[in-house]
């Protein structure tokens, strides 16, 4: 049997069987409905080989079969572009875009800023994803797997944290499930 290449949409890792990790999927549903909960962020930490990227995929299908609107990045240490955030935000953009077209005009008008190259990363996340979520009144889930492999050698997932962290009370229109193993800066 062959090992599937890593990528960023996760399709390497295969859902939940039936009957496992019930509380677990439950739990993630229930805060994934609830429109008045003030934590927009679910985090499932756990150990290295628990699962979590299991249930990642499982509410990835899940979610998708209820035609939710939502993003995803899988990290993995593997490969440089799973490792990386240099590809997060237009990603996550993209999968925007190939749910409901309608976020296509406001993306691309983003994108084509002068000064786009120049943007930090916070910047373009709410330039791509922040703000067409609020402009078209659309609410969203993105899930972001394995955080603990996105690489920190030049401080990306220090960034990527701190912006994540930032969106809490700005954004009510985007909720985030995050998984990890349960490291000191996450």
């Amino acid at each position: 049997m062959s090992r599937k290449v890593p990528n960023v949409y996760g399709d390497q890792h295969a859902p939940c069987f039936p009957g496992t990790r019930e509380k677990t999927v439950a739990a993630i549903s229930k805060w994934a409905d609830e429109k008045t909960d003030p934590t927009p962020i679910f985090l499932l930490l756990d150990v290295a080989g628990s699962g979590k990227s299991t249930v990642a995929k499982h509410m990835v299908n899940q979610w998708t079969g209820e035609k939710r609107l939502l993003a995803r990045f899988f990290f993995s240490r593997d490969t440089k572009s799973t490792m990386s955030t240099d590809a997060f935000c237009s990603t996550v953009a993209n999968a925007l875009i190939s749910h409901d077209r309608s976020f296509w005009d406001p993306i691309k008008v983003f994108k084509e800023r002068p000064d786009f190259g120049l943007l930090s990363f916070e910047e373009l996340f709410n330039g791509l994803v922040v703000n067409p979520l609020e402009l078209l009144d659309q609410d969203a889930i993105l899930i972001i797997d394995a955080l603990d492999e996105c690489d920190n050698e030049h401080g990306s997932r220090e960034i990527l944290l701190n912006t994540l962290h930032s969106q809490q009370s700005s954004s009510p229109r985007l909720r985030i499930l995050a998984t990890g193993r349960p490291e000191l800066d996450i």
